[in-house]
């Protein structure tokens, strides 16, 4: 090749890089001037979710004028099938809301970002409650794949005017308080007052609804190393007798298992139970005014409390719920979605999102704030989070629990059609069903 031709390519090779370095500045200098979008998935946890996270965001708006976050709402019925279609598909958001009970599954899946390495930068393990930690990721797995976001935590709800929380303490004491309200047949502001309201098989909660009082008998369901049901013993069917009971014994009306929490909430809220199980985004309701979407404008909102639920003979647990925050593998924002996530864990949104949403929050710091320390209501659920429990944290799970809500709807609808008592026998045998169907999704796992 003569030396003339070695120039000339020489030449046309740097002119070629000349021009691809000012097209790349130029591309580089439009871009600094536009936000990158993260694109954020959420479920509609307060009345208005879009706005509210908005609104949490100020304040990370503040500090990232590089960064807005595009949110889209999913209906949950609907969420499940979205999100697990834009795991297998790769279209999905940068950030993605994901139920607790959820995040094993998709994990399982190779769908989450591994976020192990910047886990520091927000506290570690520590700075979260234990019961939601356990759902950053799949039991026994060193990769974290979920940030805890809030908690949805039950206790008891009950009226002032009937009881005192001493009368609730225990099985024992909660059992002999309601007999006793029944017995009275109470008439307060003109309505008839059933001890005890809880939802039954029509409710999509029916599996949390039932964990306490497996728990604080001391079953569970699946053994220590989850690999097998724990459905058979003898402790779950305990739980579950007694809980039946409280039905059978005519402490809450039969109507109650064809409805669901919502219901149930109106109904407490309207004066037609003395007692109820709930979560913490109730009280919200119960001291917003209607103007507002709440009903502290109601005979009961001025006449309730709150306490943790009776303690088994076995244990106090409570079921922690709630939802984490995850990133997408194939996020083309990574950098810029963890920052959102990290702020979303910090201590002014945490307390923000939970005073906007009515949910507690997931971090230890949060519950420092003055606004679950002076108020005593929240205060119990404070306290009550301590002794948290949730379900364990596997890809199984996903699949455990459709079985359990369908076989305990199942039960319902056999204490519906008892005429007389419901007894272990009964229930050992329902056990015995739902034990098989589980043990099946397990041995194949």
């Amino acid at each position: 090749m003569s030396v003339f031709r070695r120039i000339s390519i020489a030449v046309l090779m740097m002119s070629a890089l000349f021009l691809i370095s000012g097209c790349a500045a130029k591309k580089t200098s439009e871009d600094s001037s536009k936000p990158v979008e993260v694109t954020l998935w959420i479920m509609p946890n307060s009345l208005e979710p879009v706005n509210d996270i908005e609104k949490v965001l100020e304040g990370f708006y503040k500090k990232h004028k590089n960064i807005k976050v595009k949110i889209t709402s999913l209906d949950w019925g609907a969420a499940w099938v979205r999100i697990t279609t834009a795991a297998v598909s790769g279209d999905a958001p940068d950030i993605v809301q994901l139920g607790t009970t959820w995040v094993a599954a998709i994990s399982s899946m190779g769908a989450l970002h591994d976020l192990s390495s910047q886990i520091d930068e927000i506290g570690g393990a520590s700075a979260f409650l234990p019961s939601s930690w356990r759902t950053a990721s799949i039991e026994g797995s060193n990769k974290i794949t979920a940030i805890p976001w809030f908690v949805d935590a039950r206790a008891m709800y009950y009226r002032t005017d009937v009881f005192t929380k001493k009368d609730l303490a225990t099985w024992e004491s909660f059992d002999k308080a309601l007999a006793t309200i029944q017995k009275a047949n109470l008439i307060i502001d003109g309505k008839k007052i059933a001890p005890l309201g809880f939802p039954g098989k029509n409710d999509w909660n029916v599996v949390h609804n039932l964990a306490p009082w497996i728990w604080n008998a001391g079953g569970n369901f699946l053994s220590n190393d989850f690999k097998s049901s724990n459905l058979g013993t003898h402790d779950v069917a305990q739980g579950l007798h007694y809980y039946i009971s409280l039905v059978t014994k005519g402490y809450v009306p039969r109507t109650c298992l064809e409805k669901n929490t919502s219901q149930i909430e109106n109904d407490f809220n309207n004066g037609s139970y003395a007692v109820m199980f709930d979560g913490s985004n109730e009280l919200r309701g119960l001291i917003t005014s209607p103007e507002q979407g709440g009903a502290s404008d109601t005979y009961v909102a001025k006449r309730f409390d709150i306490a943790p639920y009776p303690e088994g003979p076995k244990g106090k647990a409570t079921f922690i719920g709630g939802s984490n925050l995850a990133i997408f593998k194939g996020s083309k924002h990574k950098n810029e979605a963890w920052e959102v996530l990290k702020y979303l864990a910090s201590k002014e949104a945490q307390v923000d999102y939970s005073k906007r949403s009515g949910f507690l929050p997931a971090t230890v710091e949060a519950f420092e704030d003055p606004y679950y320390t002076e108020d005593s209501r929240r205060a119990v659920f404070k306290e009550t989070v301590k002794d948290g429990l949730t379900y364990p944290s596997v890809p199984a799970w996903g699949l455990v629990e459709p079985i359990l809500a369908r076989r305990f709807g199942i039960m319902w609808d056999y204490v519906l059609e008892s005429k007389t008592s419901f007894g272990i026998a009964e229930i050992e045998k329902i056990l015995q069903l739902a034990d098989k169907e589980v043990s099946s999704i397990l041995d194949r796992k």
